[in-house]
Formats: C-alpha cells, structure tokens, sequence
C-alpha cells in the first residue's frame, strides 16, 4: 500500500494541467523535490516530468504528510497525471 501511495502522490504531481491545479497543500513538497532533483525551478514542468522517480522519491513522504492520503490520491494525484500529460 505505501508503493501504490507514493506512485500516486508522484503521478499526481507531475501530471496536473498547471502547476495551480496542484493542491496548496502539496506544492511546496513538490516544488523541493523537483529543485532536489536538479532542475532550474521548483515549477519546471518540463524537468520534472523528465525526472519523475527522483521527484516522486523525493516528495512522496512530504506530500502525504502535509495533504493526508486521501488528498494525495484523490486530489494531487489527478493533478499532476493530467500536467506531465500535456508534455
């Protein structure tokens, strides 16, 4: 179960139509991992759907803990699939 949530929260993350469609809650978690990940900005879409393991690896935790489970799945998760769909 905890794999299927950081897969979740991770997809969730990178895959949103903007980076505003990303719940509050989960954008300062994600917006670390992406910069951790070694991209040029916490709101790199582009660098960030490109490193999505390091970036799901990096957030997972956080996002779960500032968002709760059941936002990361249901809200964050939708998010950011349909923000790296557009890339």
């Amino acid at each position: 179960m905890k794999f299927t949530l950081v897969l979740a929260t991770f997809a969730a993350v990178v895959y949103g139509q903007t980076i505003g469609d990303i719940p509050a809650c989960a954008q300062t978690c994600i917006e670390n991992a992406v910069l951790a990940a070694g991209c040029s900005s916490g709101t790199d879409v582009a660098c960030a759907c490109a490193n999505f393991n390091t970036v799901e690896a990096g957030s997972t935790s956080c996002v779960i803990a500032a968002c709760g489970a059941d936002v990361a799945i249901n809200q964050v998760l939708p998010a950011v699939t349909a923000l790296c769909a557009n890339q």
